[in-house]
C-alpha cells in the first residue's frame, strides 16, 4: 500500500465523518418549524408574558389568569454557523437529485465559535394580581435547554487535515466542542412597583427543580496526521457531568464501557421531579418613563443555579490513540468506508480510559440580559430598538432588534421589526395580539423565511437558507380592566401620553 493510497483512505474517512456532523447541524434546526426567539416578545407589553422577561411590567388589567399549556408554547432551534444552502447543495444532470456538502462554503461561513442551540417553554401555570401599589405575579414553567458547540476547525477534517499542495499536515484542535443541556421546572413569584415618579421596580424569586443535564466542563481534542509512515493520532482530555438515570456497564479494568439509557423511560416522577436536585433563580428590571414620548427598560433574568445530585455521573477521561497505515491495509480490500470508520470508532474507544463517579455538582442557568427605549413618532405609533445577551456557559451571544409598534385601538397591537441575529443581518420579525379584555390571543415571530426549497427526494420544503424559523402563540384571560382605565395605580405620570406599558423595548 503506497502513501498516496493511504492519504486517500484518510481522506475519504474524514470527508464522511464530516459530512454526517454537518448534516446532523443542519436537519435538526430545519425540523423544529414551530421555534421562537424572546425578541418579539419584549416589545409588546400588551401580552402578559413579558413580564417573565422583566418583572417591572405589569398588565393594564388588575388579573390576568394563565391556561396551561394553551397560554403560552414557545420553541426555539436555531444555528448561529449556517444555513441550508450555506452548506448544501444539489448536483447537475444525473446527479440533480442528490445533496452534497459544499466544505469550501463551510469554511468560510463558519465563525471561530458556533451554536446549536433549541429551546423550549412550556406555562403550567399564570397568574396576575393587583394589590393597592404592588402588581404581582405567580408562574410555574418548564423549560428545556440544548447548547451545542462546535469549532470553525472542524472543518479543517476536510481532505484528512492534509494540505495536499503543500504535501504537509495541518493540525486540528476541537477544543471547546461540547454540549451543554438541561431540562427544568420553575415556580417563580414577582412583585412590581413604582417606587417614584414614573419609575417601576420588579423582581421575581424562582424556585427550581432540575430535570435532566448532560454538561461537557472540558472538552480538548486534538488530531494529527503524518505523512511517512501515514499515521492519524487522535488525543482526547475530556470531563462530562450528568444527571440522568442511565446503568452503566464496566469492563475487567474497572472502567466504564457501556451506557444503557431504558432506566429513563421509568419512574418519571421519582427520576425528574422528586430526585433532589434543586435550584433558585432571580429575576429582576425596571421601566422608566422619561418623558411622555419616551420610555427606557432593562432586566436580567435567570440569574441563579441547580445543584445536580440526584442520578448523577461524572465522566472524566483521557488517551491517545495512533492509526498508522498499515492497519489501513486490511480494509483497502474491502472499499467500503463503513468497516474503516467502525474500525477506528472501536480503536478510539479502547485506546480512551474512561471512568466515572457520582459526586454532585453545579450548573448556572441560561442569563439572559435585556435591554431598549421606544419613543411615539405618530399617534399609536412607537419606534423601538433593544438588545438581547444571552450567557450561557461562559458562551455569550448578542442580538440587536429595531422595532415599529403600531397599536390603532386597544384591542389590538402590531410589531414589525428588523433584527441582527446568529451571525445573520436580514430577519424580519413580526408580532400580533388581539383582545385586551377578557380574553387575547397572540402570535409572535422572530424570523420570517421568505424562500424556501423542495426536498428533491422526499418533496418536502425546507427553508432556503434560514438559521431559525420561529413561532410563539398563546391564548390569555384578563379580568377588572375597566378600574384601570379610570385612573388605577397603571397610569402613567404623563396622562396624556399614549406610551402606558404596552409596547416599551429594551436597550
Amino acid at each position: 500500500m503506497n502513501i498516496s493510497s493511504e492519504l486517500h483512505s484518510l481522506i475519504a474517512l474524514r470527508k464522511k465523518l464530516i459530512s454526517q456532523i454537518f448534516f446532523t447541524l443542519i436537519i435538526l434546526p430545519a425540523v423544529s418549524v414551530t421555534s421562537a426567539q424572546n425578541n418579539t416578545l419584549y416589545l409588546m407589553h400588551s401580552i402578559p408574558q413579558v413580564n417573565q422577561l422583566n418583572p417591572a411590567v405589569r398588565h393594564p388589567c388588575k388579573v390576568y389568569i394563565g391556561l396551561p399549556v394553551i397560554s403560552s408554547i414557545r420553541l426555539n432551534t436555531r444555528n448561529t454557523g449556517f444555513g441550508f444552502h450555506d452548506a448544501i447543495h444539489t448536483g447537475t444532470g444525473a446527479q440533480s437529485d442528490t445533496y452534497y456538502l459544499d466544505i469550501d462554503q463551510l469554511d468560510k461561513k463558519l465563525r471561530g465559535m458556533n451554536y446549536l442551540l433549541g429551546n423550549a417553554n412550556i406555562d403550567l401555570a399564570g397568574l396576575g394580581l393587583e394589590f393597592g401599589e404592588w402588581y404581582f405575579t405567580l408562574g410555574i414553567s418548564n423549560h428545556t435547554s440544548i447548547q451545542v458547540a462546535y469549532p470553525h476547525d472542524i472543518v479543517s477534517l476536510k481532505d484528512g487535515n492534509w494540505d495536499v499542495n503543500a504535501g504537509t499536515a495541518l493540525p486540528v484542535n476541537l477544543n471547546r466542542i461540547g454540549v451543554n443541556s438541561t431540562l427544568w421546572n420553575s415556580i417563580g413569584v414577582s412583585a412590581s412597583k413604582e417606587f417614584m415618579d414614573g419609575l417601576r421596580i420588579g423582581a421575581r424569586v424562582k424556585y427550581i427543580n432540575g430535570m435532566a443535564n448532560v454538561n461537557t466542563r472540558k472538552s480538548a481534542i486534538s488530531l494529527n496526521t503524518a505523512s511517512d509512515p501515514i499515521t492519524l493520532d487522535a488525543e482526547v482530555n475530556y470531563k462530562v457531568n450528568s444527571s440522568l438515570p442511565v446503568t452503566l456497564g464496566y469492563g475487567s479494568n474497572g472502567l466504564v464501557n457501556s451506557v444503557n439509557f431504558e432506566p429513563a423511560m421509568h419512574n418519571l416522577i421519582g427520576n425528574y421531579i422528586f430526585n433532589g436536585n434543586r435550584g433558585l433563580a432571580i429575576d429582576g428590571g425596571v421601566v422608566y418613563d422619561l418623558d411622555e414620548a419616551t420610555q427606557i427598560s432593562a432586566s436580567f433574568t435567570d440569574l441563579g443555579f441547580i445543584w445536580w445530585r440526584g442520578n448523577v455521573n461524572n465522566f472524566t477521561g483521557e488517551g491517545k490513540f495512533v492509526f498508522q497505515g498499515i492497519d489501513l491495509d486490511q480494509y483497502m480490500n474491502n472499499p467500503g468506508q463503513n468497516d474503516l470508520l467502525d474500525a477506528l470508532q472501536d480503536s478510539l474507544l479502547n485506546a480512551f480510559h474512561a471512568s466515572t463517579a457520582t459526586n454532585s455538582y453545579f450548573t448556572a442557568l441560561p442569563f439572559n440580559l435585556y435591554g431598549g427605549i421606544t419613543r411615539e413618532i405618530l399617534p399609536n405609533l412607537k419606534a423601538g430598538a433593544m438588545t438581547w445577551i444571552e450567557i450561557n456557559s461562559m458562551h455569550v451571544r448578542p442580538s440587536l432588534t429595531l422595532s415599529l409598534n403600531f397599536t390603532p385601538f386597544d384591542a389590538f397591537a402590531a410589531t414589525l421589526s428588523y433584527t441582527i441575529m446568529n451571525n445573520k443581518i436580514n430577519q424580519i420579525v413580526t408580532g400580533l395580539a388581539f383582545g385586551n379584555r377578557g380574553a387575547q390571543f397572540y402570535i409572535l415571530t422572530d424570523n420570517i423565511p421568505v424562500r424556501f426549497t423542495k426536498d428533491v427526494s422526499t418533496s418536502l420544503i425546507w427553508p432556503y437558507n434560514a438559521r431559525m424559523i420561529c413561532l410563539r402563540f398563546g391564548l390569555n384571560l384578563f379580568f377588572k380592566c375597566d378600574d384601570n382605565e379610570k385612573g388605577g395605580s397603571n397610569r402613567s405620570r404623563y396622562s396624556k401620553s399614549r406610551m402606558r406599558d404596552e409596547c416599551a423595548a429594551y436597550w
